[in-house]
Formats: C-alpha cells, structure tokens, sequence
C-alpha cells in the first residue's frame, strides 16, 4: 500500500513527488521533497497533519522560504508550502493576516492603514508565519510586539487561538516553533499613514544600503551573541570575502552567506563552521546559526 493512502484523495492527487526545493528558497540551494502539497487552506492542514502521524511520516512547512537551508539530499517526508494561504484585512488598528503571506505586505498594509510600529519590520524577508514562529525582526522592532492573538495548530493537532501573553517570544525564537502558525491579528499604535510609509520606506532603504539584498541568501546566518554584532565579530575575524564552493561570505555584510550560482548546502554548511571557528579562535565566541536547516545537521 502507498503510503500516500493516508491522504485524502482530494489532497493525495495533488502532492507532488520529488519536487525540487531549491527554488523555493531565497538561497537557491538543497535538494528534493520526497513529497510536497500546497494547502489551500486550513482544512488541507489538518488533513496533511493528520496523514503524516498516521503514515508516520515527518512534516516540514515552508512560507517565503527565507532562513532556511536545505541540506543537498532532500527532505524525507511532506513538505506543506502555506503560500496560497495569504489574506490580509485591516479591521481599525489591527490587521487579520494569514501565515503565507510576505512580512513586507504586512507592513505595509499596517503603514497605510495608519496601525504605528510594524514598519519597523520593513525590508525583512519572508512569510508572517515564518516571522511569528521566529520572532523576526532587527534593530527597530520584533513582530512579537504587535501580536494580538494567533492561531495555530498545536503539536497535539489541535486548532488554538492563543493570546500574546500565552506565546513565549523570545530572541528569533518562540514557542510558535513546535506547530503551525495559521493566522494572526497584529495590533499597533495609532499613527499617520504618509509618516509610517515614509518610515517603512526609509528602513528598508538602508537594509538595502548594507546588506546584500539582491544576492542570494538566506538573511543572516548566525544570531547575535548577547551584547555583540555576528557580522562585526565576522567582519573582525577577517572572515569577508571568505568562499567555500560557490557559497561566500559577503564583502557587504559579514553576516549573510551567498550565492554565488550553484552552491550547495554543503558549501554553505562548510563554509559557516569556517567563520564559527574563526570567530571562535579570535574572540572566544560561539556562534549559533540563525538559520534553520532541514534536516537538522551540524552548521
């Protein structure tokens, strides 16, 4: 028997076999889904997760694909891409968003609708679900600030509204991580439109100025150790410019990994334990990576 039997035939005749990653993600590199859905909607992820425990079978979902890296030989198991799941509506100073949706249509559905402090997350990659189970963000704000309510499916397959208060936000960690962000409401303060889209446009203009947004990659490699800069460590170890296969270490910002066309994830992977051990040897610091690997493997 398939083990795609599991599935309902309404999903089943649409999960494709072997489909290839490697474009879905902002890196451009890593292998095949053994197998890959695109749900619709809430129903084909209860369905999904329901057929993956029954068939014992591991279950990755995939938004915008940003902060990820997949490793050359695939992915075992279903891949369920939420990019069809991305409604946004503005109901007075909060925004309805669903998890597929990019940050950057968040933020500036806020800024128009005159919500203040989501701009702050502009010239983030990725999806919203992504974000939330992360806590994106950078110098001016962390998405976990704005959120209202969010619902998710739990690691018990339970659908569940969850409040701020309930959701452990930490730093590019929550407690989001252990099931799937469907949906959430962000909130703000009452702002002036012109003024936050002007603000919006301002910060991503000087992402765009340091950080090597029209390269591939999958935003910052390493978080920052408490009190300190991953990329001025980097940039001090003497570690830009550093290349490992096609994968480099850019002379722009020493804390993004790129693409340099046809690298690999084992380029990738090689090359982070290079600058680790570098940095390591000249400040006595750990790195730990920000970006998350599937399957998990040592970076």
């Amino acid at each position: 028997m398939s083990i795609l039997s599991a599935f309902p035939s309404r999903v089943r005749s649409r999960i494709a076999e072997q489909r290839p990653l490697a474009p879905l993600t902002t890196l451009r590199v890593g292998g095949n889904a053994q197998f890959y859905l695109e749900a619709r909607g809430l129903r084909d992820v209860c369905d999904a997760l329901e057929a993956c425990r029954a068939a014992n079978m591991p279950l990755h979902v995939i938004g915008g694909g940003s902060n990820l890296l997949i490793a050359d030989t695939g992915v075992p198991g279903l891949v369920l891409n939420l990019k069809q799941m991305k409604g946004v509506e503005v109901f007075g100073q909060k925004v309805l968003v669903q998890a597929g949706a990019a940050l950057n249509t968040l933020v500036a559905t806020c800024a128009g609708a005159g919500i203040a402090g989501p701009e702050g997350l502009a010239g983030i990659p990725g999806s919203v679900g992504g974000a939330l189970a992360m806590n994106a963000g950078g110098r001016y704000a962390e998405i976990g600030r704005f959120v209202d309510c969010v619902t998710w499916i739990t690691p018990e397959n339970r659908v569940q509204y969850l409040y701020r208060e309930e959701i452990d936000f930490q730093y590019r960690h929550s407690s989001l991580t252990r099931g799937i962000v469907l949906q959430a409401v962000i909130g703000g303060a009452t702002g002036n439109a012109a003024q936050l889209k002007e603000r919006a446009r301002c910060i991503h203009a000087e992402k765009l100025a340091v950080q090597p947004y029209s390269a591939h990659s999958a935003g910052c490699a390493f978080k920052n150790p408490k009190g300190q800069s991953a990329g001025k460590l980097i940039d001090l170890a003497g570690c830009k410019g550093l290349q490992v296969g096609s994968a480099r270490v850019s002379e722009q910002h020493g804390n993004f990994v790129v693409n340099l066309g046809g690298a690999t994830a084992d380029d990738v992977t090689g090359l982070m334990s290079l600058v680790k051990e570098r940095v390591r040897t000249a400040h006595g610091v750990e790195l730990s990576p920000e970006v998350q690997i599937w399957p998990r493997v040592a970076a």
